[in-house]
């Protein structure tokens, strides 16, 4: 039996190299695109932050409701939505210390708020408020918060 002298044929060594290039180069624009997006995205957000500013000025605690009243100033420059987080003693109670209030506050720049928050207990040793995400008018800025130790708030009896 003779053995059949058959060569492999393929593509050309010129045409996978072009292939390759191509292929690098459509990579190459999809990532920019996304690249260019994010920039984008995280620019437009640090420059409305700069001028982010909230002050928690304060907080009254109210046993008979458990409830605690806060009054927020944004005296920033932009809406900001914030969100509440209490800090308890007694980690019994209240598993690692933080509760997170699902409730969100909106706060128009330049104006003064008041919000309640129902079912705080009187172990309260300190509320921060900070901002969270949310679409535009308003702008999630990391830096843009503030808190209250107990010592700060009317009511709880330490």
């Amino acid at each position: 039996m003779m053995k059949a002298n058959r060569r492999m044929k393929g593509i050309s060594p010129l045409v996978a190299v072009i292939m390759l290039i191509a292929f690098t180069l459509i990579v190459a624009g999809i990532l920019a695109g996304f690249v260019t997006q994010l920039t984008e995205t995280q620019r437009a957000s640090a420059e409305h932050c700069v001028d982010a500013r909230v002050l928690l000025k304060k907080g009254t605690y109210t046993a008979a409701d458990d409830s605690l009243k806060l009054t927020i100033y944004n005296y920033g420059k932009v809406p900001l939505r914030l969100q509440a987080l209490l800090t308890y003693s007694n980690e019994t109670l209240h598993p690692q210390g933080t509760y997170i209030h699902n409730e969100t506050f909106d706060v128009s720049n330049g104006k003064i708020e008041l919000f309640t928050i129902n079912g705080v207990k009187d172990d309260l040793i300190e509320v921060t408020v900070k901002s969270v995400k949310c679409d535009p008018p308003c702008y999630e800025c990391p830096a843009a918060q503030d808190f209250l130790k107990y010592t700060d708030i009317k009511g709880i009896g330490y």
